[in-house]
């Protein structure tokens, strides 16, 4: 990481939501409704404001919630609007506390003035806080923190940002995201990584909440004619659960099932409940290596339809995941 970088706040960590012009006073920013992200390398979880947007990598996250106001952060002085940013990166090192020691050292000799470090705990790991603050004119300011988390091999750097008053402005907001920060649990010796993991993540969708294995990771499928679409995928691509919502056009779950069942190649039916609702199923065999169940229920004239694929000799791990991820759906 080079001066330049550093002296720009950590630009490319960095995404922005958009704020006040110059050092204009702007009130607290309340705490909303904030989303989950969950990293598909490392595993970390961090929540920001629902509907920023989001770029991110594998140990690399920025969010942001309007177009452009990112470009700020990388020309400070330049005709962009002001505002304020969440970010982690995380760097794979043997000496994680002189990495440390060294972008702290950076910053400083880049003419950004550093407040006082204080050791706080972050996700039940010692961490340090590190506040500082950068003048480019004498109308253009940015404050923030780098918080710094020590593993083993690993340097986590979170960091909360933004220009003029906007980072005091975003102070609860910042400090419910590094709240929710979580590292990811540690994997019991001997058991294989590719499974689903034994420790479940709270999900939310506008038409339910429901709890999933942390080391699934999300898709975005084609959603089609359906109102609502989102997958999770387990370690091997033939291992996923899917949930569609669609219009239940007034039927009940029994006839939405005649409806839809033809649509498989059938080798059983069965009965289930999802939320509270009763649902029927249908299990069919996509591949021969791979087996899946189609569950439908009606809750507020909606269909929700979850869909399960899994790898046939892995059989008993992925039902146990997939059955907890249904019976933990609460509909909204």
């Amino acid at each position: 990481m080079n001066t330049k970088t550093m002296a720009l706040g950590a630009a490319l960590f960095l995404l922005l939501v958009a704020g006040c012009g110059g050092d204009k006073k702007v009130e607290p920013v309340a705490v909303g409704d904030m989303e989950e992200y969950r990293d598909p390398g490392f595993g970390f979880r961090i929540k920001f404001p629902q509907g920023w947007l989001s770029n991110a990598e594998v140990g690399r996250v920025r969010f942001v919630n309007a177009q452009d106001v990112d470009k700020k952060f990388l020309d400070p002085t330049g005709p962009y609007p002001n505002g304020v940013a969440i970010g982690v990166v995380v760097t794979t090192t043997t000496t994680p506390g002189e990495e440390r020691k060294r972008i702290v050292d950076e910053m400083a000799k880049s003419g950004i003035q550093l407040g006082t470090e204080e050791a706080i705990t972050v996700s039940e790991k010692p961490a340090h806080r590190v506040p500082y603050t950068a003048r480019y004119s004498s109308s253009v300011m940015m404050a923030g923190e780098h918080v710094y988390i020590e593993l083993d091999t690993l340097l986590y750097d979170l960091e909360f940002a933004g220009f003029g008053d906007l980072a005091t402005a975003y102070k609860h907001v910042f400090d419910a995201s590094l709240k929710s920060f979580a590292l990811p649990a540690a994997v019991a010796k001997g058991r294989d990584e590719t499974l689903p993991s034994e420790t479940y993540t709270p999900g939310d969708t506008k038409y339910f909440t429901y709890e999933y294995p942390e080391n699934f990771n999300f898709s975005n499928p084609p959603k089609g004619t359906f109102e609502f679409s989102m997958e999770l995928r387990g370690y091997r691509q033939d291992c996923s659960i899917r949930f569609d919502i669609f219009d239940a056009k007034k039927l009940t779950v029994e006839k939405v099932f005649d409806q839809n069942r033809g649509k498989y190649k059938a080798r059983g039916t069965g009965k289930a409940t999802i939320g509270g609702a009763p649902a029927l199923y249908v299990a069919y065999a996509p591949t021969p290596q791979v087996d899946s169940r189609a569950y439908f229920a009606v809750h507020n004239d909606k269909v929700l339809r979850v869909s399960m694929n899994w790898y046939k000799p892995q059989e008993k791990e992925y039902i146990l995941a997939f059955e907890k991820i249904i019976g933990s759906i609460t509909f909204k």
